[in-house]
């Protein structure tokens, strides 16, 4: 019992040991953040204005259509951010302390969340860790001062919200709203749609009967996502004319290519942003691949790069094969068949989420529903098991930033 205690003991050091190397990460970054790294903040300006086109871009993922520059992501996260450059304006340098914020947050509405289906205190604090630090969670925020990885952590707090609502709040009508706002955040967002109708059905009714009752919770869940939907087709016909278009068709222009131009534009210009020629790459690093560290020099010596593909899903994060273990009931069956559908739409997308170096930043597009399932599936006598697991993870996140830190320096 005495060595089963300090075991225990060691373990809970080392897991806060490495929280906090992770969490002084993100702080520096917070400290070194600067001006003119964001275009949400000129999405937001444009906003203040009255327009929906900007003036600039700080990053390449902009549109031009018609003479106007239009920023191609969904815009809630520039309305999120609206108040601070009406103070500061468009070089506002605070993106890290909102992803900071909603970071915690996150992990705050997490460990709700846990306790409410049946965790103890512990698991829901391991919980938690490993969704925040041995996931995509924490990379998403040490990078909040970039527009991809903003709108990801956004996404993840409104996700995180839409269950929060569903388990500890009990509002079918919260839940849409937040889905509503993730999809304006994160397209793919609205497939969790069919998890929530099951998951808000009584046990003891058939999710396909059509009755009062269903009609209603059908309208609650549905009302804001269908106006989200309703928002998001009219702010692209506005822009580019066509309700389906969200200006992907207009970045990459071929007039502007070089050959210093990296591989995700010449995928875009050239084969498009879905294709099959995309699958054997996506499955490979979402499945396979490891961390990858290049050497140079006669000797192979010198440190040269890092893979930033990232690593497979399972050397990443292998806690995430507790999902398996799961009662696989109808809410299972659902949280699947939507943990299928977005990660199968990704592994035919010309990006895994470059850049990243642990598992990819996409599979948070559907990780929010896996750690549900995991949560329910680990015993009390699994507790020290998953540490390790989540121990791991986070160990490689740790390396493989501090390499990329060498490569960058």
């Amino acid at each position: 019992m005495q060595a089963a205690t300090v075991k225990k003991g060691l373990l809970v050091l080392v897991l806060l040991g490495l929280s906090a190397i992770l969490v002084g990460a993100i702080a520096m970054r917070v400290i070194g953040e600067e001006a003119g790294s964001n275009s949400y903040a000129l999405l937001a300006e444009a906003f203040l204005n009255g327009k929906l086109s900007v003036e600039r871009c700080f990053d390449g993922d902009c549109a031009v259509f018609n003479g106007q520059t239009y920023i191609i992501f969904p815009p809630v996260p520039a309305l999120l951010v609206m108040p601070f450059v009406a103070l500061w304006g468009a070089d506002f340098a605070h993106f890290m302390v909102i992803s900071l914020a909603l970071f915690v947050l996150t992990g705050a509405l997490w460990w709700q969340i846990f306790l409410r289906i049946g965790c103890d205190n512990a698991l829901a604090a391991l919980l938690v860790v490993a969704f925040l630090f041995s996931t995509p969670v924490h990379h998403v925020t040490l990078r909040g001062d970039s527009i991809w990885f903003f709108a990801q952590i956004v996404a993840v707090t409104l996700i995180t919200l839409a269950i929060w609502s569903a388990f500890v709040w009990r509002s079918p009508i919260a839940v849409g709203l937040f889905i509503g706002l993730a999809l304006l955040t994160r397209q793919m967002s609205i497939l969790y749609m069919p998890f929530f109708f099951v998951l808000t059905t009584p046990a003891d009714r058939s999710i396909f009967a059509v009755d009062r009752a269903a009609i209603i919770r059908l309208l609650k869940l549905a009302l804001f996502p269908a106006l989200a939907i309703a928002i998001y087709f009219a702010y692209n016909y506005v822009r580019f004319g066509d309700m389906l278009q969200t200006g992907y068709a207009y970045i990459f222009p071929a007039e502007q290519a070089t050959d210093q131009d990296n591989f995700i534009e010449f995928r875009v210009r050239e084969v498009g942003l879905f294709s099959k020629d995309y699958l054997l790459y996506n499955v490979l690093y979402m499945f396979l691949q490891g961390p990858h560290v290049e050497f140079a020099g006669k000797y192979l010596t010198e440190l040269k790069g890092l893979d930033a593909g990232g690593v497979a899903l399972f050397i990443g994060a292998p806690f995430l094969l507790f999902y398996f273990l799961a009662k696989w009931d109808r809410n299972f069956l659902f949280a699947s068949l939507t943990i299928l559908v977005i990660a199968g739409v990704t592994l035919f997308y010309h990006s895994n989420g470059f850049a990243q170096y642990s598992i990819q930043r996409y599979t948070l597009d559907w990780l929010p529903l896996a750690m549900l399932f995991v949560a329910v599936a680990v015993r009390n006598e699994n507790k020290a098991i998953l540490g390790l697991l989540v121990a791991h993870g986070m160990v490689l996140t740790i390396g493989m930033q501090g390499v990329a830190f060498l490569v960058n320096r």
